[in-house]
């Protein structure tokens, strides 16, 4: 692979370790005893594995390969399993072990006496010498024995094109450092770790030790007997070991390939709003309602926002708190569509349906209910306005991609405000109703006069309303300010939906950066919807989600330094609840576990209705 991905250092990632930063590519993955594999030699070699490993005996004059005597089978060679295969990958890749010119090696563990099995595979090797010997030929393959390989002084004697693994707690003179390609010891000498949680003190300082040694000396270090876990492996990577053993290579492929969407570290940090908790949980009436919604956010992205934020987030001073089951009618898992519904309408439905039940009737939506009260209602999001959630607080259609059907809904819809992107499709569809509407329309978020009593869409390009790593900045907070500016001047209450659209793109897109990115801004949201309820007393804020994305686990982090390292179960929606915060008059109605569709009911009930 040519990509290099960075590797956090141990520094940064695990207390007491300080390993120097290192860049991994699939060339450092080592596939230990790959003879064992289902499709020895090849399912690491499609991975592109560094290196592969096997274990040879000679037996009646054939090298057979197995992991003990008994293990031997005719059919077994060294020749049919691995001599062949590199021939066969040389003519595939023009002349090349990888296309992309990823060098490979073969880890060979004598397990016979090493003079004559030495012998036996020299002569093997012989007539195809220059698929092996680099000082011929830089594309070759490199030959690297290990096991019982002869003694150090009789090394000179052997064909240059055998290099050898040397032992990690032995000294070399410095007249054989040039066939030394790597120091390996097992693991097990120095810690017992089961690949879980992390390693024990004592361990850790004589695993650091005998990496450090064979560094001194200039050679590459490898553990054989390390767990195979992605635990271990992000740990040996953080500890500075070369090459990285594994006896599941699609797994090490996975952390490897994806290590790079997979950490996220020196994000921008905000200062969080403490709240005055004065009006929280009384049970006045809420003249308003905020909800917030966080697009596939579940309580993982959410620590992940507090981890980069070095432990602060303005959710998590929300003291009212419940738990959401998401669950669409058709599906253990919704959809935004379904989801946004749920919590739009009171009803759930199936997925893809917006503003309909689940028989695809349409039904009232909160703004359409709330405008018979004199109740004003608005939507920002950090998306196109006709995306799914939006859509779910003023639409009525059996398809969420029904874009056009969507703006001409929205035209339509009792929407004091709507705040988004999509500027450019809805100029193109209906460019001559917009002008004849009388909506007010803002094109530029600094234009919009917060002041005006109309109807208005801030409808913005969609080069503005892109994600914060595009550089889309402080777009949320300041729409945010604004609405909550024109919605409250009406004196008769308002409710307001604000998406963080795409915190659930870094879900999809199994990107932690994207994702605590997004997390970031959406939180930085919140706490401004916490300072105007302060200010109010008689505001109601929610922040919830419609659904988690991605199955998020959160592998290793620091919290002090605001950098973590996670783990992605799918690039899909999950069923897995999702968090509710509350805080102001009636928060109290959102403690407790219930269905998603409850928080439409909820809300009505803040308002007295």
């Amino acid at each position: 692979m040519k990509k290099i991905f960075l590797i956090l250092s141990g520094a940064l990632l695990a207390t007491n370790v300080h390993a120097q930063t290192k860049q991994y590519t699939i060339a450092q993955a080592h596939s230990h005893n790959d003879y064992e594999r289902a499709t020895p030699f090849y399912a690491a070699a499609a991975l592109h594995f560094g290196s592969i490993e096997a274990d040879i005996h000679l037996k009646d004059g054939v090298l057979y390969v197995a992991h003990d005597t008994k293990d031997i089978q005719s059919f077994r060679t060294f020749k049919e399993m691995y001599l062949q295969p590199v021939l066969r990958q040389f003519e595939m890749n023009n002349g090349k072990a990888y296309t992309d010119g990823t060098p490979m090696q073969l880890l060979i563990d004598i397990k016979t006496e090493a003079n004559p099995t030495l012998q036996a595979l020299q002569e093997l090797l012989l007539p195809y010498r220059r698929y092996f010997d680099r000082s011929v030929n830089p594309e070759a393959v490199k030959i690297v024995l290990s096991g019982n390989i002869p003694e150090v002084a009789d090394w000179p004697k052997y064909d240059s094109l055998f290099f050898f693994d040397a032992k990690a707690d032995s000294v070399y003179p410095a007249t054989l450092h040039q066939r030394i390609a790597m120091m390996s010891t097992n693991f097990q000498n120095y810690s017992h770790w089961n690949g879980k949680g992390t390693l024990v003190p004592a361990e850790l300082e004589k695993v650091t030790q005998v990496i450090n040694r064979a560094h001194q000396q200039g050679f590459p270090f490898r553990f054989w007997g390390a767990p195979s876990a992605k635990t271990c492996y992000y740990k040996l990577m953080d500890l500075g070991v070369d090459w990285i053993g594994t006896d599941h290579p699609e797994e090490l492929y996975d952390v490897l390939h994806n290590t790079a969407k997979t950490t996220a570290a020196n994000l921008p940090v905000h200062a969080v709003y403490t709240p005055s908790y004065v009006s929280d949980a009384t049970q006045v009436r809420s003249k308003n309602v905020i909800l917030m919604i966080g697009d596939g956010t579940g309580l993982a992205e959410m620590f992940a926002g507090y981890t980069a934020n070095k432990g602060a987030l303005n959710i998590f001073r929300m003291k009212q708190l419940g738990l959401s089951k998401t669950q669409s009618t058709d599906n253990y898992h919704t959809d935004s569509a379904a989801g946004g519904s749920a919590m739009g309408t009171g009803t759930k439905t199936h997925n893809r349906a917006i503003g309909l039940d689940n028989t695809y009737v349409a039904i009232p939506v909160l703004p359409e209910i709330l405008a018979s009260k004199g109740i004003q209602s608005g939507v920002i999001v950090t998306e196109e306005i006709t995306g799914a959630t939006p859509a779910s607080f003023y639409g009525h259609t059996a398809d969420r991609d029904s874009t056009y059907t969507l703006e001409k809904q929205l035209l339509n819809s009792k929407l004091q405000l709507a705040v988004g992107g999509g500027k450019e499709e809805l100029n193109n569809n209906l460019g001559a109703q917009l002008a004849a509407s009388g909506i007010q329309i803002y094109d530029n978020l600094d234009n919009w006069n917060a002041t005006t009593k109309n109807r208005t869409l801030v409808i913005l390009s969609n080069k503005v309303v892109t994600s914060m790593r595009a550089g889309r900045g402080s777009y949320l907070k300041q729409a945010l300010k604004k609405a909550l500016q024109q919605l409250n001047a009406s004196g008769k209450g308002f409710f307001l939906m604000v998406e963080g659209s795409r915190i659930d793109h870094g879900g999809h897109m199994n990107d932690l950066d994207y994702l605590v990115r997004e997390m970031l801004d959406f939180d930085e949201a919140v706490g401004e919807a916490l300072r105007f309820a302060d200010q109010d007393k008689q505001t109601t804020v929610i922040v919830t989600a419609d659904h988690e994305t991605s199955g998020l686990a959160l592998m290793d982090g620091n919290i002090a330094a605001g950098e973590l390292r996670g783990h992605f179960a799918t690039n899909d929606h999950t069923g897995i609840p999702v968090m509710v915060f509350a805080y102001g008059p009636n928060s109290g109605l959102f403690r407790g576990v219930y269905e998603n569709n409850e928080i439409f009911k909820k809300m009505l009930q803040c308002f007295k209705m």
